[in-house]
């Protein structure tokens, strides 16, 4: 009697791999060194700490210079570890469905192997565009996070920013960094996102059926399934209640992670350097004027969504330090409850009152 064929897992780990190696390419070489890059993270770590008076509980990690194949591998490792428990449940859930219940039915192969290749196709995209990452694990098993810095992206960015090489440096160097002191100095905040993905991660993987989701998509006006497509919004019509909002507190905090570190670097930023401004506003320019395939491949990805975090959250920070200051601004890592929720983020004074965070600025000022 054979054995049974082994379960497939939802996606084809290799494949995507083998994908994103492929596409990664080498790129130009960075015309600097590891050391030079951990000198100035560890004089940013100082900025940023100064400047905001967060104090961090945990070392933050050193900078790490890498190449575009390593990044790659890192966050194929990142993603897998992190939708472990989904890919099992929806796996085994696609082939009982398929096959009564055997691993290896043509639809379960197909959707492996078309997951795989889009995962690869991600990561591959990105490897040839992200500059530096704050890389930690919020959901999977616990590891140190890393400060990673991508060689060939950095210099390719510089030379189509056009702008000083040590002041570039120390803007990525601040960008990174920064996020790390968010999460060094605030030790619940890890642990939270962690929670809200892994609850909408196992609702997803409780409430995906394959069958009925194909046919609530047949079933959608094709005008309004064609506008979501473009949009980038497809897979929030297939969303519950519980898992948009869900996703919509997720949003919410991730949006004030990102808005933070945009405010503290341009907060430091200017400090550091009066040719900052100028490349800041080169920075945004080079933003605006991506080609129609990257502005579509980006909106594809999700990566529309990223920079419309940045705006969005920097505009509730700069609001907040500009009225109570950057301590009263600090209130949103007192806890979970303190960040602003989707309707504060466009309403700073609202968030404002509800936390007491201008009250605390005065008591602090006057020594109550």
């Amino acid at each position: 009697m054979t054995d049974a064929a082994p379960k497939r897992g939802l996606v084809d780990w290799s494949l995507a791999e083998r994908i994103a190696l492929a596409l990664s390419g080498d790129g130009p070489a960075w015309p600097g060194t590891e050391d030079e890059l951990r000198s100035e993270s560890r004089r940013a770590g100082q900025l940023v700490g100064r400047y905001t008076g967060l104090k961090v509980k945990t070392p933050l990690p050193e900078a790490e210079l890498i190449g575009r194949e390593e990044w790659a591998r890192v966050n194929i490792e990142s993603f897998r570890a992190m939708s472990g428990g989904v890919e099992a449940v929806l796996a085994e859930r696609m082939s009982s469905d398929e096959d009564g219940g055997g691993g290896g039915g043509v639809g379960a192969r197909i959707t492996s192997a078309a997951t795989g290749a889009e995962v690869g196709l991600l990561v591959g995209y990105l490897s040839q565009r992200v500059i530096g990452q704050y890389d930690i694990a919020l959901l999977g098993p616990t590891r140190a996070p890393r400060l990673l810095f991508v060689g060939p992206n950095l210099s390719a960015a510089r030379g189509r920013l056009d702008v000083d090489r040590e002041l570039f440096l120390r803007w990525i160097a601040l960008h990174e960094t920064t996020h790390a002191v968010q999460f060094a100095g605030v030790p619940w905040l890890r642990g939270h996102l962690g929670e809200i993905a892994a609850e909408l991660f196992e609702q997803a993987a409780i409430e995906v059926k394959p069958g009925e989701l194909v046919s609530k998509l047949t079933k959608m006006n094709p005008r309004e399934l064609l506008r979501s497509a473009s949009n980038g919004e497809l897979a929030t019509l297939l969303w519950n209640d519980s898992q948009k909002g869900l996703v919509d507190r997720l949003l919410a905090a991730m949006t004030v992670v990102e808005g933070y570190a945009e405010h503290v670097m341009d907060a430091v930023g200017h400090e550091l350097d009066p040719g900052y401004a100028e490349m800041r506003r080169r920075l945004d320019r080079d933003r605006e004027r991506r080609g129609g395939l990257d502005k579509l491949v980006s909106k594809l990805l999700g990566l529309d969504m990223k920079m419309a975090q940045y705006v969005r959250g920097k505009r509730f920070c700069d609001a907040v330090a500009d009225q109570a200051g950057i301590r009263a601004l600090n209130t949103v890592w007192s806890g979970p409850e303190a960040l602003p929720t989707p309707e504060e983020l466009e309403a700073p004074d609202a968030w404002i009152e509800r936390t007491g965070a201008a009250k605390s600025r005065l008591s602090r000022l006057l020594h109550i």
